[in-house]
């Protein structure tokens, strides 16, 4: 006689969803409460004698990675309870920085009939989705979309939020002068109507500050680098503490305070690495060793770009590696060795030329220009530092034009050629010098 197969159960109410999620990842009820809950509000949910509130549910299928029609589709839930459960899943995965999912969350929202406060707020959340992604023109045409539809007298934070997000796509886009103009706003619409949210403000300031910065406007980027730093500091904002100390070194450096850049860098390294954001940490350790390059402290820029390395591979990041490898080329040329520094950095154009970074390739075209000057190549110099100079015109990076021109007429001078390198100069100052 053959016995039959045991049955298994499928699991039908709520708390056997949320057991059987749990049992599948080899989770104790103690590992999904966490820190939130307790374990006996698990076991409780589990058991059918309670049933959790939205953030409750939400931490907790965020926790077993499963979507919240997994445990009540088949229940009745209010729409207006769904869409707070999207709403809150959407922010937690900002928090998170986990893009797929705050578009997944904040559209399955949007598919239902919202209040228009409602629908502005789901339409950032796309927004910051699409930001991420680099579509500017969709983060343009979410967030004036919910501009039309919020009144700043009723929701004025809400407001600020959607137009600091503007301001970061015109940034990102090189639009510095619409940036500016929008974040400018936002920063008003919380004085104007007396917005209590300090850490909101300071995102917004440090954002600003970094396009005043751009723009060359050095005083007030770094008066609003240190307002928003004061705001950071008093809320615990660690993430906008750092970006604030990393905006001041940037602007100590362009006005060529590098002693002072080099503290602000290693505040922001410290707590960059605190929080375990690796993008800004690999961007800190770069700034770090070129700052060094321009002191003149080669081991110290050296062991910067070793470990921007080293941190580069370890999250296989090929275009942060390609960065380093320009700076530990700007090291080998400061060590007089220009064969070994047009060997990495002809490495590093090339990979950067294919990832797209057309900034940072200039950077390494500026680096292979300066290692065939000290080979004697001017032929083979005038050529990378000319494609160096039209790729910046190009992109209407104007600071870094500045660098790369005037740095490429020092070198035009030293060889007698006073006509190129006065065209250089010209260039480096700017068309608003010029004219």
């Amino acid at each position: 006689m053959v016995s039959s197969p045991e049955t298994v159960q499928t699991p039908t109410t709520l708390g056997e969803r949320v057991r059987a999620a749990r049992r599948e990842l080899g989770m104790s009820q103690a590992q999904l409460a966490g820190e939130e809950l307790t374990k006996g509000f698990i076991s409780q949910i589990e058991s059918g004698l309670v049933r959790p509130s939205v953030r409750s549910l939400q931490i907790i299928a965020t926790r077993l990675g499963r979507p919240l029609d997994y445990f009540v589709g088949d229940e009745p839930l209010a729409a207006t309870k769904r869409v707070r459960f999207h709403r809150l899943a959407a922010e937690a995965a900002v928090e998170r920085r986990d893009w797929p999912v705050v578009r997944s969350e904040a559209s399955a929202a949007l598919a239902s009939a919202v209040p228009a406060r409602e629908r502005g707020a789901l339409l950032r959340l796309v927004a910051l989705a699409d930001l991420a992604a680099g579509d500017a023109e969709a983060v343009f045409e979410r967030v004036s979309e919910a501009l039309r539809i919020i009144d700043v007298t009723v929701d004025a934070s809400e407001v600020a939020r959607l137009l600091h997000l503007r301001g970061q796509a015109y940034l990102r886009h090189g639009q510095l002068g619409a940036a500016v103009e929008s974040l400018e706003a936002s920063r008003d619409t919380l004085d104007r109507h007396e917005v209590a949210d300090p850490r909101l403000r300071a995102r917004v300031l440090v954002t600003l500050a970094t396009a005043y910065r751009r723009l060359n406007r050095a005083a007030k980027a770094l008066s609003t680098y240190e307002s928003a730093l004061a705001l950071a500091a008093r809320t615990s904002e660690i993430r906008t503490a750092a970006q604030g100390y990393m905006g001041i070194a940037v602007s100590l450096y362009d006005s060529g305070e590098l002693d002072g850049a080099i503290n602000n860098y290693a505040r922001a390294l410290e707590l960059f690495a605190r929080l375990g954001d690796t993008a800004f940490e690999l961007s800190v350790l770069q700034s770090l060793a070129t700052v060094h390059v321009e002191q003149g402290e080669i081991e110290a820029a050296r062991r910067a770009a070793e470990r921007c390395l080293e941190r580069a591979d370890a999250v296989d990041d090929p275009n942060m590696r390609a960065i380093a490898e320009t700076i530990l080329a700007r090291v080998a040329l400061a060590e007089g060795d220009h064969e070994q520094a047009l060997r990495v950095v002809t490495k590093a154009e090339s990979a950067l030329a294919a990832l797209g970074d057309e900034r940072q390739r200039a950077d390494a075209l500026r680096v292979m220009g300066l290692a065939h000057h000290a080979a004697g190549d001017h032929a083979a110099s005038d050529r990378v530092f000319r494609q160096a100079v039209a790729i910046l015109t190009e992109i209407k990076d104007q600071p870094d034009l500045a660098a790369v021109a005037g740095e490429y007429a020092r070198l035009l001078r030293a060889r007698g050629d006073a006509e190129a390198a006065f065209d250089m100069l010209e260039l480096s100052r700017g068309p608003s010098a010029r004219h």
